[in-house]
């Protein structure tokens, strides 16, 4: 069993403060990144002596410098989770909840260099700090990455 190590994602935002979006446990060769954007904090609430996001939107990039692999990391957190069923290609346990898992493969890149990308989406509710959560990864990574960061999503704390 390899180390891991605790990321908290959290942005602060001028109105409302900082917030929580999740609590992430990765290996330790897995590090973050800034991405394409900044953290968006639309709105909060706290639960349990923690102020969580509950509708806002982050991105990052997650890369293990050691394989180098590489992933784009995007989180969207949107109110009232109606512990509903949704369709999907493979049912995960994310903190505790059911979590749907959709693969697909995407063409992206400049018209005369186009490449596949893989998308892994995991959607789920958590009744919890009452928050839908879509957590999307994708990337030219193998697999084998994907695999190991969907198995580290069962240590995440999102309440």
């Amino acid at each position: 069993m390899t180390e891991t190590i605790e990321h908290v994602l959290e942005a602060a935002n001028p109105i409302i403060g900082t917030a929580r979006f999740v609590s992430l446990r990765l290996g330790e060769t897995w590090d973050l990144a800034q991405g394409v954007g900044h953290p968006e904090i639309n709105a909060s609430h706290e639960r349990r002596s923690i102020r969580w996001v509950a509708n806002g939107d982050f991105w990052y990039v997650l890369y293990d410098d050691e394989r180098h692999w590489a992933m784009e990391f995007h989180g969207r957190f949107r109110p009232d989770a109606l512990e509903r069923t949704r369709p999907g290609s493979g049912l995960v346990s994310v903190a505790g909840h059911a979590a749907e898992v959709l693969w697909s493969h995407r063409r992206r890149g400049l018209p005369w260099r186009r490449h596949d990308v893989t998308f892994m989406t995991v959607e789920y509710d958590c009744p919890q700090s009452e928050r839908s959560i879509m957590l999307e990864f994708s990337g030219w990574c193998p697999e084998e990455g994907f695999r190991e960061v969907l198995a580290s999503l069962a240590r995440l704390r999102c309440h």
